[in-house]
């Protein structure tokens, strides 16, 4: 694959609740996600209560779970933490996703640009509390020890044949292989050579990627992104690289099934990753397929492998109904996000429906 295949985004328009069904199982190496926050921003972001808008987040939540590769990551973006804390429960007790950890979007640093002008929130004399200038990202990853003692069971293999492969210095049996069969270490690429040797099961199969960058700890600080002239909480390109620095390679396929502005794919396309937009709301996605150049086309080989089964998806009945790629072609010589949701695909070979796209 070359690299202007590798920085190829599709834009879909439609509701995310149907579209993430069109995407196959696993095929997802990271979803990053800036859903609306239930804080009354826009009218996008009112719900009746709590519980219906964390119904509603969590039940998409349990979609994305299922287009996620084993070794993929899950990033999502909020700032009301009495939600969060609701939100995170129900992610515990119906998915099967990891808590690894919740990063906080520091605003106000030295050598912001911002700085001076949020200094004036905190020297008013009638505050009350600390002013929020954050905003924060839990990070979810897979558990996937289980696989080591379902495949040792299936094999009839004792965890000790394992164990004897790697002794102390003083030659003595150690608790490595059982600390990483619990779930308590993971392999590391030295362990993962007897334990793929008895049970055929690799780094990538129980590893979430991971590239450590040797730069952040978990309070990060970025500027706030300007706001774009259609939505009014774009994230930083800037911050979202970094997230794809750390868990992405060039060629991986990422998911913003809440593309807002757009923002993920214009940090996609930087670093070279293959990027699915789904947005719900047509201004948005117009201003996304504009701001990134996206124009209308019928295939694109890497987004057909990784969508659903063709004979299930809907004939295309408007203009809305699109799904649109960066150009593949023309990318060597040429080189905002957060609270909305989206989607939309289709297909015809042999008679059965292509889906509509756009190279740019």
């Amino acid at each position: 694959m070359d690299k202007s295949e590798h920085g190829s985004i599709a834009s879909i328009q439609g509701d995310c609740l149907k579209k993430l069904d069109e995407i196959k199982e696993k095929s997802i190496q990271s979803i990053i996600i800036d859903p609306p926050y239930n804080i009354s921003k826009d009218e996008w972001d009112k719900w009746e209560s709590t519980e219906d808008y964390t119904e509603w987040l969590v039940s998409i939540i349990e979609k994305l779970e299922i287009v996620l590769k084993d070794n993929g990551s899950f990033f999502l973006f909020h700032n009301d933490m009495e939600q969060i804390s609701e939100i995170m429960m129900k992610i515990k007790a119906r998915t099967s996703f990891k808590f690894r950890q919740m990063i906080t979007w520091n605003k106000r640093f030295e050598g912001s640009k911002k700085k001076g002008y949020l200094d004036g929130y905190i020297v008013k004399n009638d505050l009350h509390n600390w002013n929020k200038m954050a905003e924060y990202i839990l990070f979810y990853t897979f558990e996937n020890s289980w696989k080591l003692k379902e495949e040792r069971t299936k094999r009839n293999i004792n965890s000790l044949t394992i164990s004897k492969e790697i002794l102390s210095r003083t030659g003595g049996i150690t608790g490595w292989y059982s600390n990483i069969e619990t779930g308590k270490n993971m392999p590391t690429r030295g362990t993962i050579v007897p334990i793929e040797k008895h049970l055929g099961i690799t780094y990538d199969d129980i590893v979430p990627k991971y590239i450590n960058q040797k730069t952040d700890h978990s309070v990060w600080n970025y500027d706030m992104a300007p706001r774009c002239k259609v939505h009014i909480t774009p994230k930083p390109v800037d911050l979202l690289e970094n997230i794809l620095k750390h868990v992405t390679e060039e060629g991986d396929i990422v998911l913003d099934c809440f593309a807002g502005s757009g923002s993920l794919g214009q940090a996609c396309k930087n670093l070279n990753r293959r990027c699915i937009l789904i947005e719900k709301e047509e201004k948005y996605h117009e201003y996304i397929n504009e701001s990134l150049e996206l124009v209308e086309q019928r295939e694109c080989g890497w987004f057909l492998e990784i969508g659903g089964d063709d004979s299930e998806t809907e004939d295309i009945e408007n203009e809305n109904d699109v799904i649109l790629f960066q150009n593949e072609e023309e990318e060597d010589e040429s080189g905002d996000e957060g609270g909305d949701e989206g989607g939309d695909e289709g297909g015809d070979e042999d008679g059965e429906k292509e889906p509509v796209a756009t190279f740019g």
